[in-house]
C-alpha cells in the first residue's frame, strides 16, 4: 500500500497528465530498483524531478540541506507519533516548520510546497514518483516554475510503524527579493 499527499503555498501550476510519461522515460540510474538507501533515494528522486521539469522547460532543482533537514524532521515525527499529514501533531504546517529553520532568509521573501508519501512495503523511486505525477496536487508542486530548492526527508519506516515501509517528505522552495 502507498499513500501520497501534496500541498503548495500558493499552488499556481496547472495540471498536465501528459508529462507522466516523461519521467518514466528518464534515464535515472536506480529508478526501477526498490531500496531503503537514503542517499540513493534522494539522488534518484532528484533526477526524476529534474527530468520532469526539464521536459517542461523549467529550471533544475538543487538539493538544499536545510530543507532536507526540515523534511527529515517531519518524516521522523510522523513515524514516531504514527500520523501522516501536512500538519504536525502540534498543528504546524510546512510553512511553519520552514519558518522556524535556518532556510528562511533574514531579508526578502520565500515560499514553499510539500509532497508526502508513504508505503507499507518495498517501492521503487519511479513508482513513488509516478504516484505523485498521477495526483494533480503533487504534479503542481513538481511542475511549478518558481522552485529552485529541494529537500527530501526519507525515513525507513511507515507512519504505521512498518519497518519494511518508507515515509517520504519532499519540500520545494524559493528565496529571494520581494517583488
Amino acid at each position: 500500500m502507498a499513500v501520497a499527499l501534496g500541498v503548495a503555498s500558493p499552488a499556481v501550476a496547472s495540471a498536465d497528465t501528459g508529462s507522466v510519461a516523461q519521467a518514466s522515460k528518464a534515464g535515472c540510474a536506480g529508478a526501477n530498483t526498490a531500496t531503503t538507501n537514503v542517499r540513493s533515494i534522494r539522488r534518484v528522486l532528484l533526477c526524476l524531478h529534474n527530468a520532469e521539469r526539464r521536459s517542461h522547460g523549467l529550471s533544475k532543482l538543487r538539493l538544499n540541506r536545510k530543507l532536507t533537514g526540515v523534511a527529515t524532521k517531519h518524516g521522523r515525527d510522523m513515524t514516531k507519533r504514527h500520523y501522516f499529514a501536512h500538519y504536525s501533531s502540534g498543528r504546524r504546517d510546512h510553512m511553519d516548520r520552514i519558518a522556524a529553520s535556518s532556510y528562511r532568509p533574514s531579508a526578502g521573501c520565500w515560499t514553499a510546497g510539500e509532497n508526502l508519501f508513504y508505503s507499507e512495503g518495498a517501492v521503487t523511486p519511479r513508482q513513488l514518483f509516478s504516484a505523485w505525477m498521477h495526483s494533480p496536487a503533487h504534479r503542481q508542486n513538481i511542475q511549478r516554475g518558481g522552485w529552485h530548492d529541494f529537500g527530501l526527508g526519507v525515513v525507513n519506516t511507515s507512519p504505521n510503524g512498518n519497518s519494511q515501509g518508507l515515509t517520504i517528505v519532499a519540500l520545494f522552495g524559493i528565496r529571494g527579493p520581494c517583488s
